[in-house]
């Protein structure tokens, strides 16, 4: 009986950690999937970042401007 009892708990573990192991590997899958697109995310941003910083430098600092569809549409949102 208590051989079944430890051969149980050994194999509740076992799952536990296979769960936990399987979490991971999927949580580094979706990490590596969209590993691209957050980097064009970020270059994206730091882009936004310098042409802000651009149009402060002509003088246009309450010009904003946000991306639509492929163009780039310019709008003054004072």
């Amino acid at each position: 009986m208590d051989d079944e009892r430890l051969e149980l708990d050994a194999l509740a573990e076992e799952i536990k950690t296979t769960e936990q192991k399987l979490s991971d590997l999927r949580k580094e899958y979706r990490e590596r999937k969209t590993a691209g697109l957050r980097d064009a995310i970020a270059a994206r941003n730091e882009a936004d970042k310098v042409i802000q910083e651009e149009l402060k430098a002509l003088g246009g600092s309450s010009y904003r401007y946000r991306i639509n569809s492929p163009s780039l549409l310019w709008r003054d949102l004072t």
